[in-house]
């Protein structure tokens, strides 16, 4: 192997890595927030480094996705529209 094969081998983990976290918190928001929440105190402790604690602080004062669909339920206006139309079906013709 090359050290160009390594390294190419390196991103495309660290993409699909990427891609895999962003999606998960795409379909368990809460589960994400949850673990985010106590990721962000245990980095966020008296005692550790003061880069780890900024990271902490960073990470907890994230706000959960906004909009219908991010699966928060915490505005309770996810139904459907008003003005939305119900659907008919018609039989086929013959």
């Amino acid at each position: 192997m090359t050290a160009y094969s390594l390294l190419e081998i390196a991103i495309v983990a660290l993409i699909v890595a990427a891609c895999a976290v962003k999606a998960f918190g795409r379909f368990f928001p809460k589960t994400r927030m949850r673990l985010q929440g106590s990721l962000a105190q245990g980095l966020d402790r008296p005692g550790r480094a003061a880069w780890l604690r900024g990271l902490g602080r960073k990470l907890g004062s994230a706000a959960p996705d906004a909009g219908c669909g991010s699966g928060c339920s915490t505005c309770g206006s996810c139904g459907p529209a008003d003005d939305a139309k119900p659907v008919r079906l018609h039989p086929p013709r013959r």
